[in-house]
């Protein structure tokens, strides 16, 4: 017996095979089934090319509002197909697949029901991204088809789709600027809630929230640090939006200012936050936004850039493949803590600390460099 185990150890290590029990047998059936690296590697990569078809499963059942149907609790697929007036047959496919992949729980006699990660494509959900995989299940799949060429153009695929840049884009058509706002919003809650527990904003007196959006991030700074006064800074098309997309900031000490923060950059501020900014553009672009702010900031300001740093090799999995969404749909990229550095540097900065949150983003806190101008004072 121990010379047949050797033997077989052996073989396995030479011939690089791997050996696993079927675990649909009983214990008595069981079988050694010999699985090659090149057939694991088949089966993962097969699992990667059914990606698209997973994120699409996910689009339908976030469009049917298939998780909100399941908040009182699990249903029939045959109750679930009238609420969302579907075939149950083809919808009940649908989930089973989903339920592989951790999405939906599902029962004996084809009961649904929501799970942790499902229940997050529920819109009353607080945490929901209900808006998100609507956003990507039409606007950003659509631009997707043009991947080949933007990468062998270098011209973003958004771009080449919709025959115009993505902010040009929106701009002629508030309707989809208005699902990308709401998009933004829900995958900001998550990062918004851990920078707020991983950095003191409360030692500043006055924070000017650069390309704000409607001005959540900072709403939720000023709910946590009262004695603060702050400004969203944003295109007039966005500016113009926030009496309606969030209320409640006009109640507290926060101004409202319309501008392009490659032209200007109001000053009088103590920390300049730059959320999800940078990565939107390219590294020329991405500077002149830093030198408009180091322009409009004291020497005893702090520049706040919240943003997802890559890490080497394989370590930050997700953020590499937002990386490919920048240069998919915006032109931009995401940064390693080098390239940050390099490029704070260039623009007239010292990046001082990271701040790491609980999410893929964390926060750099860089100041002014002393430049002999700013000593002379010319």
């Amino acid at each position: 017996m121990i010379k047949f185990c050797y033997s077989l150890l052996t073989f396995t290590c030479l011939t690089s095979f791997s050996l696993r029990l079927d675990a649909s047998l009983p214990l008595e059936k069981q079988q050694l089934i010999i699985e090659s690296s090149t057939e694991k590697a088949r089966e993962n990569l097969l699992l990667l090319l059914s990606g698209e078809w997973v994120s699409r499963a996910l689009y339908v059942v976030t469009k049917l509002e298939i998780a909100d149907c399941l908040q009182d609790g699990p249903k029939s697929v045959q109750e679930i197909a009238v609420f969302s007036q579907s075939n149950p047959e083809s919808l009940q496919r649908v989930l089973h697949m989903l339920v592989g992949f951790g999405v939906f729980e599902e029962q004996d006699g084809a009961i649904f029901a929501n799970n942790e990660a499902s229940a997050l494509l529920s819109k009353s959900n607080h945490d929901s991204l209900y808006s998100l995989s609507t956003f990507y299940g039409e606007d950003i799949h659509a631009a997707w088809d043009q991947i080949l060429k933007s990468v062998l153009s270098g011209t973003p695929a958004f771009q080449l789709t919709f025959k115009q840049a993505v902010f040009s884009y929106f701009k002629e058509h508030p309707d989809r600027a208005s699902i990308f706002q709401d998009a933004m919003k829900e995958k900001s809650t998550a990062v918004i809630k851990s920078s707020l527990a991983s950095y003191n904003f409360g030692q500043f007196n006055s924070i000017f929230d650069i390309g704000g959006g409607a001005g959540h991030f900072l709403l939720a700074i000023l709910k946590k640090y009262p004695h603060l006064n702050g400004m969203v800074f944003d295109v007039p098309e966005v500016i113009d939006t926030i009496p309606k997309r969030n209320q409640p900031i006009l109640q507290e000490q926060c101004r409202l200012c319309s501008g392009d923060f490659f032209d200007y950059i109001p000053k009088g501020a103590d920390a300049y936050l730059l959320k999800s900014i940078l990565h939107d553009w390219d590294d020329s672009k991405a500077e002149e936004i830093l030198k408009n702010c180091r322009q409009a900031m004291d020497q005893s300001s702090r520049l706040l850039i919240v943003e997802v740093v890559l890490l080497p090799k394989d370590q930050s999995v997700y953020a590499n493949c937002m990386d490919v969404l920048m240069l998919a749909i915006t032109g931009g990229k995401e940064r390693s803590l080098a390239s940050f550095s390099q490029m704070l540097d260039r623009a007239g900065f010292v990046l001082e600390h990271v701040y790491p949150t609980s999410t893929e983003f964390s926060i750099l806190e860089a100041r002014k460099k002393i430049k002999s101008s700013d000593q002379t004072g010319s």
